[in-house]
């Protein structure tokens, strides 16, 4: 009796663990780490820098930043900058590791201590995300002979590239005007994305049209080609600022940057191909000699729109669909966060 009873305990402690692990299981694989609408975040760390300070002092500031989105950023791609008020503070110093590395390609003493380094994304095996921290001294200078303390406050900035991804399902509708006879498996109609998509700059809402062309309209039937259209509304919904992805360094490495360079996004849409997906025409295409011409936004008052469309059309004549939709976004980002201290006169 004893034995038969040690045997069915020991199955039921297996079946425990089983369902257990498969939950486990489960829940790794439904976490959608697309959503939000953060990229990089910042944050000084307690009493850094500390509330209050003497003349000479050396005190440290440090600031941790977090990936809490769903691209990787490679290893010294994102920038961190340290600004002081040079009259009051004598001395600035990175203290480097193995991941926080100084940006070293510019002679420029006021960004001699500017960070560099990578942070992973949020994923299905890390749904934290990467995080670092990045550690300053600071030498206190004088306060004005005819003050007891002076106010001083230091501003952390980060800039960085990023991706929003977007993985959609729309209806291919190829009778828009419901002409022909049958139950369709879908109909028309547009999307939109309340959650983000992981990343500061988001889609909220996809117009889906079918053009139909020249040739269909001709047709009574409704058959010939149509053309595939969508209307990409984009919004940063983040709290830094959009830059071209080709100047996100600039923002923290240069004194100056051309303004022209802000708010500018790259955009590529896909739908499937035969062999390999099909890249959408969209417009407006950004100008340049020489080189192939990209489909981009200029945010105005942090939003603006696209027009994306598969040129070539697709046979009308075929039923209804469901069909993916992907979108790719690339820009780059930057964010600043201030901290106030007390620099304390020295008893004399």
């Amino acid at each position: 009796m004893r034995k038969k009873l040690k045997l069915i305990i020991f199955i039921l402690i297996l079946f425990i663990i089983g369902c257990s692990a498969q939950s486990g299981s489960k829940k790794t694989q439904d976490i959608d780490v697309r959503v939000g609408f953060n990229g990089l975040t910042l944050e000084f760390l307690k009493n850094s820098p500390p509330q209050r300070i003497f003349e000479g002092d050396n005190f440290p500031v440090v600031i941790k930043v977090k990936n809490i989105g769903a691209y990787d950023v490679d290893k010294d791609k994102a920038f961190l900058s340290l600004g002081i008020e040079n009259d009051y503070n004598k001395q600035l110093k990175l203290l480097t590791t193995g991941k926080v590395n100084l940006y070293k390609e510019s002679n420029d003493k006021n960004i001699e201590n500017t960070a560099t380094f990578g942070l992973e994304g949020r994923s299905k095996i890390n749904s934290k995300g990467g995080e670092e921290i990045v550690n300053y001294n600071i030498v206190a200078g004088k306060v004005d002979p005819q003050s007891e303390f002076h106010s001083s406050t230091v501003i952390a900035t980060l800039c960085y590239p990023y991706q929003t991804i977007l993985d959609a399902t729309f209806c291919m509708d190829t009778d828009p005007s419901n002409l022909r006879p049958g139950k369709k498996v879908c109909n028309l109609q547009d999307l939109s994305f309340s959650n983000g998509q992981g990343a500061p700059v988001t889609i909220s809402k996809i117009e889906v049209q079918m053009l139909p062309s020249q040739e269909s309209q001709q047709n009574p039937q409704g058959y010939g080609k149509i053309v595939p259209q969508f209307l990409i509304y984009i919004e940063n919904r983040g709290s830094g600022i959009v830059i071209k992805n080709d100047a996100f360094k600039d923002f923290c490495t240069q004194p100056k940057i051309n303004h022209d360079k802000l708010n500018t996004i790259y955009v590529k849409a896909y739908l499937p191909g035969e062999k390999e997906p099909e890249e959408l025409d969209c417009e407006p295409k950004e100008k340049k000699e020489n080189k192939e011409k990209q489909g981009y936004v200029k945010l105005k008052d942090k939003k603006d729109l696209i027009r994306c469309t598969l040129k070539g059309g697709i046979n009308g004549g075929q039923d209804s669909y469901l069909s993916p939709l992907k979108i790719e976004m690339s820009y780059g980002y930057t964010q600043s966060i201030p901290a106030n201290y007390l620099i304390q006169k020295t008893a004399r």
